[in-house]
């Protein structure tokens, strides 16, 4: 619309409505298309990982919950050395569930030898009461 408020006439009125009308579904289609690009992008986000801190700010828990729920394999989450990791996808699907998780947690074929040796070490060193005290 070019022309000024004060120089439209009645003539001219229905011009101007057609130009608005025009102008805006052009600001609705492009506030439609940064609507789905922001869920696009928030799909992608649900394999983001988090740390420990996010995932408490993310799932509105304390550290000392976290913890717990993970030493008590109630949360999905994975370990790497020291560090304790989680998935988003994963945890949202576990709100939705209702917090129960009920993956069983298993242990690859190097992981479970591992252990065994462990175990096996800790066995060995096991102390035994000496052969006279144990006579008697």
């Amino acid at each position: 619309m070019e022309q000024n408020e004060s120089n439209l006439s009645f003539d001219q009125l229905p011009k101007a409505v057609g130009e608005l009308l025009t102008k805006v579904d052009y600001v609705i289609s492009r506030l439609d298309e940064k609507k789905d690009a922001a869920e696009a992008s928030e799909n992608t986000n649900d394999d983001q990982m988090m740390t420990m801190d996010e995932a408490c700010q993310f799932i509105g828990k304390k550290r000392s919950t976290m913890y717990s729920l993970t030493s008590e394999r109630r949360i999905p989450y994975r370990k790497r050395g020291n560090k304790l990791y989680f998935f988003k996808k994963e945890l949202i699907e576990w709100i939705q569930s209702g917090g129960a998780y009920d993956k069983p947690y298993t242990l690859s074929e190097q992981e479970q030898a591992e252990f065994d040796a462990h175990l096996e070490q800790m066995r060995e060193k096991k102390r035994h009461k000496p052969a006279a005290v144990q006579q008697q």
